[in-house]
């Protein structure tokens, strides 16, 4: 077999320059290979339409190896990467798809989209506006065209483009949130802020379900100034080719040569194109002149094969060429059928990704306005808890909360109280193994708790977190994904309370007020920014973590010792050291006649002007047996625990 044919006549891997650049280059004529290529696109472009970015992006770079020189698989892969987050992969691809012919719909729908995901407004505008001009305009152009010129400032324009959109019942879930946004955040702008209510309400119920974890690029112009986060990103300002900058772009007419040099004793030169021979020369020098608009735009292989005069290879250099030449135009590599369908399909699974950041914050903003002040800070938590630097949902929440702070306890570790009941409170959780039968538990003795849930916990068992709210049983905010707080920034501390919330309250669907630092391990910093978001700091009188020094029958006898009226009670939701200690203890707490309730009952039996104490013993974390120890949490020596120096004034 000749070294020609080693090299796949379709999708085969060329080591080009001896660097590890691999290319898919296509030898047979396209339309031998018509049914696998248009076929991959089109499937890639469902995926894409599903919201399936990832599996998208795969497909779109396998469907690239059906044939390197079409535009249609470097658009969709180009449009990917840019949801994803990957602006200057995108960009590279998407220069590549011009230079492949791109001048279908789809290849001009995914620059525009592109610009206007990468802050560049009025490149965007210019682009969308000579897609309009050109056809009839989709209702996904009219979206686009109305987010644009309302972040331009633009309102009646706008509106004017949401209009044309036409009939919001037949836009699709993410063109529709997008469309309500615009319609939300121009009434917002213009003071009208219960018609801004109800638009963004509606952007919010068309929202996908993962979407606060989606890749809505942060350098898209914001719909409004201010909804934006102060962390930019660095915008890479080079695109490479999708083979890597080693790839030269070549046109018209090049000048191809044999080194003589490095190969001594040649006597033939033959210049191959895409493996095939289009001249050869035994005069020296031996060169010749490629007119590369007789090929196709595109990547192209070029060898350059030494022989000597009995016709023996002494050797051959090769290389890859990505050819792109101006107005030179071949008839279509496809059947032009064909290729408008799968160009539809692609054009059509792009769309302008919903923004729930900036649906959630204005919604927030706007509730807010119209003294809807719980569901405004629901919405702004949200955001707060994503991204604690968003437009200015800080101050927002911040003038919401200390409004109603007059009242508000900062911390309690017990209830001065006359009657017989205790607060019997659980950390962590929910545990698939652990929580069900402490509800049976509960039930039996007809106590309720308050459970002092991990939010990342709490996604994993939404059911159980239902389950613990239906029963009766108080839900409370234990972090998200319980830290020690003392090692964390401020900044930290605020993701980690407002996203533990922001899950509990989704999920449950009560409000979270009471907190629990994991551990205890609070400082001020932690109960100043706890009581700045409306949180009551809940600590403890008795706990079950006496288990890792003592056997079962001493920390029984050491909680029912200490046990009086008011008392708040620590025990553990997951510890196979806890569980066997449940049933006895709270057997005798009801035969001394006690009732077991939620904190916020305790509290509510409160004398007015008594202030519960705060000052509490050092829990540790309770292990299961099997369950490794790990690093003590950082403090100060011989500084007291911060939550017992915590006076109990209200704020």
């Amino acid at each position: 077999m000749s070294r020609d044919r080693s090299f796949p006549t379709v999708g085969g891997l060329l080591r080009v320059a001896g660097m590890a650049l691999v290319a898919c280059v296509t030898l047979l004529s396209p339309v031998a290979a018509e049914g696998c290529y248009l076929a991959a696109v089109q499937d890639a472009a469902r995926l894409l339409a599903q919201g399936q970015t990832a599996e998208a992006r795969r497909a779109f770079q396998q469907a690239r190896e059906a044939d390197m020189n079409d535009a249609l698989a470097a658009v969709g892969l180009g449009y990917a990467l840019d949801v994803e987050g990957k602006a200057a992969e995108a960009r590279g691809e998407l220069d590549l798809a011009l230079k492949l012919d791109g001048k279908g719909r789809a290849c001009r729908w995914a620059h525009a989209l592109v610009s206007l995901n990468n802050g560049r407004l009025d490149e965007a505008i210019e682009r969308l506006e000579a897609i309009r001009k050109e056809g009839e305009p989709s209702p996904e152009l009219w979206v686009a065209l109305a987010y644009a010129r309302c972040a331009s400032g633009e309102y009646a324009g706008a509106c004017e483009a949401l209009e044309a959109a036409g009939d919001p019942d037949q836009l699709g879930a993410a063109t529709r949130s997008m469309a309500s946004l615009v319609r939300g955040a121009v009434a917002y702008a213009t003071g009208d802020y219960a018609r801004a209510v109800e638009a963004l309400r509606d952007s919010a119920r068309h929202l996908p379900p993962d979407a606060f974890f989606n890749n809505v690029p942060s350098r898209r112009t914001p719909i409004l100034p201010e909804a934006r986060t102060s962390h930019r990103e660095a915008l890479a300002l080079v695109s490479a080719s999708s083979l890597g900058p080693a790839v030269r772009t070549r046109s018209g007419v090049v000048r191809l040569h044999l080194d003589p040099f490095r190969f001594p004793g040649a006597s033939y030169a033959f210049f191959l194109v895409d493996g095939k021979t289009v001249h050869g020369t035994n005069a020296q020098p031996f060169r010749y002149d490629w007119d590369t608009r007789r090929v196709r735009n595109g990547y192209h292989r070029v060898v350059v094969r030494a022989e000597d005069a009995m016709g023996e290879v002494l050797g051959q250099t090769e290389e890859v060429l990505l050819i792109h030449n101006e107005g030179v135009t071949f008839p279509p590599a496809y059947p032009e059928e064909e290729y408008a369908r799968a160009d539809e399909a692609l054009w059509r699974a792009m769309v302008l990704q919903p923004d729930a950041m900036a649906t959630r914050y204005l919604l927030g903003l706007a509730l807010n306005r119209v003294g809807r002040t719980d569901e405004a800070t629901a919405e702004l938590e949200q955001v707060m808890a994503h991204d604690p630097e968003y437009g200015r949902a800080r101050q927002e929440l911040r003038s919401i909360y200390a409004a109603g702070a007059g009242s508000r306890l900062r911390s309690v570790s017990s209830v001065p109280i006359s009657a017989r009941k205790v607060a019997i409170t659980f950390d962590d959780g929910p545990h698939p193994l652990y929580t069900p039968p402490l509800l049976d538990l509960l039930e039996r003795y007809r106590a309720r708790c308050t459970m002092f849930l991990v939010g990342s916990q709490a996604e994993s068992y939404p059911e159980i977190v239902r389950e613990i709210a239906e029963k009766g049983h108080e839900v409370a905010n234990h972090t998200y994904s319980h830290p020690n707080l003392r090692t964390l920034g401020a900044r930290g501390v605020e993701r980690e309370l407002l996203r533990g919330r922001s899950v509990l309250q989704r999920i449950s669907g009560k409000k979270i007020r009471l907190f629990r630092p994991p551990g205890g391990n609070a400082d001020r910093t932690v109960e100043e920014i706890a009581v700045g978001y409306g949180f009551t700091t809940v600590y403890w009188e008795l706990f079950d973590s006496w288990l890792q020094k003592y056997d079962e029958a001493t920390v029984l006898q050491k909680l029912l010792g200490g046990i009086k009226p008011g008392s708040i009670v620590l025990l553990h939701n997951g510890s196979n050291k806890t569980a066997p200690i449940l049933e006895p203890f709270f057997e005798e707490l009801t035969r001394q006649g006690y009732q077991l309730v939620t904190v916020s009952e305790l509290l509510a039996e409160a004398a007015p002007g008594i202030q519960p104490p705060t000052e509490v013993e050092e829990a540790p974390e309770l292990r299961d047996d099997d369950e490794p120890e790990g690093p003590a949490a950082p403090a100060d020596p011989g500084t007291a625990p911060a939550h017992a120096r915590a006076d109990a004034r209200p704020e």
